[in-house]
């Protein structure tokens, strides 16, 4: 029987990844597990952290909150509250909304992103993050204003590139499916983006499973052709919630990782089940409730480590047999 299409790219990711895994040493790096925490709303970081820590869960990455000097987490409390838990930030998640992005056709709204990734730079370096993520366009604004809005997101990229590199910090652009945002909806396009950008501060990508159900073909095979430009990958089921509560065929995608040696960059899965919507950033400003965020970390990485571990102890042969790969 001749297999779908989909199947013929998890077969190539299976194969890749057995390649890859013949230069695999004994003190092999695990993938780098964090949370981004932007979902659990008003919650206290400390709460957040026990949580976290609870679960085994060792990085975050952090709400990119400073909307204001005056708003925000302070670097020396941050490290403290994260350092009391055994936690490390992997990065910050920047806001895109109407008001602060880098795609909008009036110049002050753009102006007031330039301001607002600023005191991102500063922070994340502060609090010794890597990277600072961020959409072309606002989440909340899927119709576009006209078809020149990757060249201003781009050209306002480039007033904070220079910041971000004296920051020691990678720009990445996270490509965000168009239910949610009016430009830049693809890896594809995302690298478009970035080679208008022309700058090596700014010449990341950062992935999202949500997302790219939507705008790649298989999200396997696009982490094998264009995974060497990720640094994070957000992690969240077909349906947006925990892992292993949808669809979502993890273990296609943490062999995709492997195969390209994400494992050994400084490089992160971070998960963000969100839950279905249009406008996830509503969940900014909910207030928590505890018990079903408890359950959602828990769920979700007791599944990444368990998937992590079966895709890693399988033999050729089992994952051969079950990818249905024959004369290999």
């Amino acid at each position: 029987m001749k297999p779908q299409p989909f199947r013929v790219h998890d077969q190539r990711v299976v194969k890749a990844f057995v390649e890859a895994r013949r230069s695999h040493t004994a003190d092999e790096p695990r993938l780098k597990f964090g949370w981004s925490n932007w979902g659990f709303g008003t919650e206290e970081l400390g709460v957040s952290a026990q949580r976290l820590a609870n679960y085994g869960v060792q990085y975050i990455e952090l709400h990119g909150n400073l909307y204001s000097d005056d708003f925000g987490y302070k670097p020396d409390a941050t490290l403290k509250t994260l350092g009391d838990h055994g936690i490390t930030v992997s990065g910050i998640c920047g806001m895109v909304t109407p008001d602060q992005e880098f795609a909008h056709n009036k110049p002050h709204v753009r102006a007031r992103a330039v301001e607002y990734f600023r005191r991102q730079a500063a922070f994340t370096q502060a609090v010794g993050g890597t990277y600072l993520l961020f959409g072309a366009g606002s989440v909340g604004r899927p119709a576009a204003f006209d078809s020149y809005e990757m060249e201003r997101s781009a050209s306002t990229m480039r007033h904070v590139a220079d910041d971000f590199a004296r920051a020691g910090i990678r720009g990445a652009v996270e490509p965000i499916r168009p239910e949610e945002t009016s430009v830049v909806h693809t890896f594809e396009q995302a690298l478009r983006l970035l080679d208008l950008v022309d700058h090596p501060a700014i010449s990341h990508i950062n992935g999202d499973t949500y997302h790219m159900l939507s705008g790649e073909l298989h999200i396997g095979a696009t982490l094998l052709d264009h995974g060497h430009r990720m640094l994070n990958l957000h992690l969240a089921d077909t349906n947006r919630r925990a892992l292993g509560h949808g669809l979502l065929d993890l273990d296609v995608i943490i062999m995709a990782l492997y195969a390209i040696g994400y494992q050994r960059g400084d490089n992160y899965c971070s998960a963000e089940p969100l839950g279905a919507g249009g406008n996830p950033y509503a969940a900014m400003n909910l207030p928590p409730q505890a018990d079903r965020l408890d359950e959602l970390v828990r769920v979700t990485a007791q599944t990444f480590r368990e998937r992590e571990q079966e895709v890693l102890a399988a033999s050729d042969e089992e994952l051969f047999a079950l990818y249905q790969i024959d004369g290999e």
